[in-house]
This record gives C-alpha cells, sequence and structure tokens, in this order.
C-alpha cells in the first residue's frame, strides 16, 4: 500500500477517467473507421489488420495505431501522447494496467505531475489497487473472468 493523500488519490482518480474516456473514444473511432461492431468480442476485422505489414496504421490527422498482442496503442502524432487499450475487454477499453497507465501520466500534459509523484508503474499498480479497494476506483469482472479496474 502506498497510503496516497486524499488530494492524490482524487487526481489519480480524475486521470483514470480522463483515460477511460480517451481510450473508448479512440477505439469507437477505429471501429467507425474500419466499420465494424465495437461490441463484438470475435475477432477483429481483417481490414484492420492488413493497414500495414506491421498492424500500423493512421486513425486520423491526429492519431496512429498499433495493434499488439491484446493491446491496441494509439499516438498522438503532435502531442506524442499514448493511450494504450486492453482491446480483449470489448466494448469497454477503459480498464487500468499500471504499466500503461503510467504510460498515459507520463504523455499527458495535464497528468506529468501524476508520473512524477508516482515515479513507476509499480507504484501506479500499488495505487490503482489502493483505490480500488476504497472504492474510489471500480473493480469489476472482465470478459476473461479477471479482475479489471476502471473509474465510473
Amino acid at each position: 500500500m502506498l497510503h496516497l493523500p486524499r488530494q492524490d488519490k482524487e487526481q489519480i482518480y480524475i486521470c483514470a477517467k480522463a483515460f477511460r474516456t480517451d481510450a473508448n473514444a479512440l477505439m469507437l473511432q477505429l471501429a467507425e473507421q474500419f466499420n465494424f461492431n465495437i461490441k463484438d468480442c470475435g475477432a477483429w476485422p481483417v481490414a484492420v489488420y492488413k493497414t500495414s505489414r506491421i498492424n500500423k496504421g493512421k486513425l486520423n490527422e491526429e492519431w496512429t495505431f498499433y495493434l499488439h498482442g491484446s493491446h491496441c496503442r494509439f499516438e498522438n502524432i503532435n502531442t506524442g501522447q499514448s493511450v494504450e487499450v486492453l482491446y480483449t475487454e470489448k466494448p469497454e477499453f477503459g480498464y487500468l494496467d499500471g504499466y500503461f497507465f503510467f504510460n498515459y501520466m507520463q504523455t499527458t500534459e495535464r497528468f506529468k505531475h501524476l508520473a512524477s509523484l508516482l515515479i513507476n508503474d509499480s507504484n501506479v499498480y500499488r495505487a490503482i489497487e489502493e483505490l480500488a479497494e476504497e472504492g474510489i476506483l471500480a473493480k469489476t469482472k472482465g470478459n476473461y473472468h479477471v479482475n479489471r479496474i476502471l473509474a465510473l
């Protein structure tokens, strides 16, 4: 446990909500661009994978995407912001992974202070667990019956 002060917990919650909003919005844009049902938990449309031989593509003028493993990393071309999404949990994409959430903090201007405060992804894992235990973040069962944490 980190035993974070209340104001830090509030900031992490605000960041988690922003991450969830960004992740879901970007996945919705990807679904619209490639014309697939975002709620379908089946395989990804071949068109998404055929964007290039290494599963990378341009979503729009601001964002690129890269499919790898069970994740899709969106990167803002102008700011370098990174939003890494666990896409196997369709249709919810705002679940928090300490490593990728820390990366989001480091690359999102308004949350860089949190990255400095938490120092590394291990502390982020601990922080989101602590916030889930306190009911600030929600712990739910994902599609594969694994506990997942997100901001409601």
